[in-house]
């Protein structure tokens, strides 16, 4: 489970017509005034118009979550049709994360995400090359682990012009020049270049097991109300090769991913304040999810839940009692927010008990295209037992709500 879309919400107020409570009419002169209070209130706001407006498109949609399906009972799976997208619910996304090595041993992290959110059920511009029916939106991050640097970019497009696409009968998705497409061997192919920061990579990443299917088949439950649960599936073990580029070295390496695919409407409660998630693949050819919900105060959601994929097998659903996540210190970020940082992660049930650790301590995303959005997205690793036997391995880890807030797109 993934993204905060903290860049696309504000703090709801009663009677706000822009909350996804609101009634369908909005007051038609409210764009006028975001627009004034834009320019007399930015400096040099002509730098920054472009992104502005189309933040304005989707501040100033007063859609109800009624107008889009949500996640009330468990999917039919059909693939390869659901490694598609489903423009019948709002906000769905491909997250590929990964940890490689190079020949010599050093460690590299990335991920690679796509994201689409739906603004309007139907573009309203029929026949227009400009409609804009959702905007589509990537996050790029490649982690060196020997020279502990972190790289991040990303990438926005409203999909007119061709500018992006997502194809909703098999994973096809570009977004400008980043890509990632499944070819009919299931080889998930993704290639990716940030120009301004010069990192980027192409990376071939083959499926080894089944796809997992969190929670209830799939239904994945983000909070007590009905309907505010995700469909997810994951591929958590995948034999990956290619390229990372970093300035003017091409470096090849090899390793695991793990792609996270999940649709959804609204998945989280008015009053939750983030997630801390990990997915774990360990060296025994095990792998573990889990994710904590977090409510005020630091506590966690009886929601919050995991899964574990045996070596082969059926998978095992994880409840909220069925393990503990506690942080074991603290990183304070540039500007001084503070995260947890390294984990005691214990699953009773599995004999399983150890510590994870980041490869690196700043692995914030620290994201301007549409507002402020910062997160913590980092390579780790595991060392601890299971059943009395040492076990290891690497994963990656994901903190939302630490630095920016939820945003109303992803809430009830």
């Amino acid at each position: 489970m993934k993204i905060d879309f903290s860049f696309f919400g504000r703090a709801r107020r009663p009677g706000d017509p822009y909350s996804t409570r609101s009634a369908r009419r909005s007051d038609p002169t409210q764009p006028v005034f975001i627009i004034l209070e834009f320019f007399l209130h930015t400096p040099r706001p002509w730098l920054r118009l472009p992104t502005f407006l189309l933040s304005t498109i989707f501040f100033c949609q007063p859609l109800l979550a009624e107008d889009w399906q949500r996640a009330l009972q468990p999917w039919s799976w059909q693939f390869p049709r659901d490694h598609g997208a489903h423009p019948e619910f709002k906000t769905e996304w491909w997250y590929l994360t990964g940890n490689l090595q190079d020949a010599s041993g050093n460690p590299y992290g990335y991920q690679l995400t796509f994201f689409r959110h739906g603004l309007q059920p139907v573009a309203t511009q029929i026949g227009s090359a400009w409609a804009v029916r959702d905007v589509y939106f990537g996050h790029l991050a490649v982690t060196d682990g020997k020279a502990q640097r972190f790289y991040f970019s990303e990438k926005l497009s409203r999909g007119a012009l061709d500018e992006a696409s997502f194809a909703t009968n098999d994973c096809s998705v570009h977004l400008g020049d980043w890509t990632l497409r499944r070819a009919n061997d299931s080889v998930f192919a993704m290639k990716a270049w940030a120009p301004d920061e010069k990192f980027g990579l192409d990376l071939a990443a083959r499926p080894i097991k089944s796809a997992a299917f969190h929670g209830n088949g799939g239904l994945s439950q983000k909070s007590a109300s009905p309907g505010n649960a995700s469909h997810y599936y994951s591929y958590t073990r995948m034999e990956t090769k290619g390229e990372l580029r970093i300035g003017d070295r091409r470096i090849p390496v090899t390793g695991l991913s793990w792609l996270d695919r999940e649709f959804s409407t609204s998945a989280l409660a008015s009053d939750q304040e983030g997630w801390d998630w990990f997915c774990l693949q360990f060296d025994s050819g095990e792998e573990l999810m889990l994710y904590r919900m977090r409510n005020p105060g630091d506590r966690t959601d009886p929601s919050s839940s995991g899964t574990w994929i045996p070596k082969s097998g059926p998978s095992v659903s994880l409840k909220n009692a069925d393990f503990t996540i506690e942080a074991l210190s603290r990183w304070k970020a540039p500007g001084g927010k503070v995260y947890p940082a390294g984990w005691k992660i214990s699953v009773p049930s599995m004999g399983l008990e150890g510590e994870v650790q980041p490869i690196v301590a700043d692995q914030e995303l620290r994201l301007r295209r549409i507002g402020n959005l910062r997160y913590w997205e980092g390579a780790c690793t595991f060392q601890g037992a299971r059943s009395g036997k040492p076990l290891t391995g690497r994963g990656y880890t994901e903190l939302t709500g630490y630095a920016t807030p939820i945003g109303q797109g992803m809430k009830e």
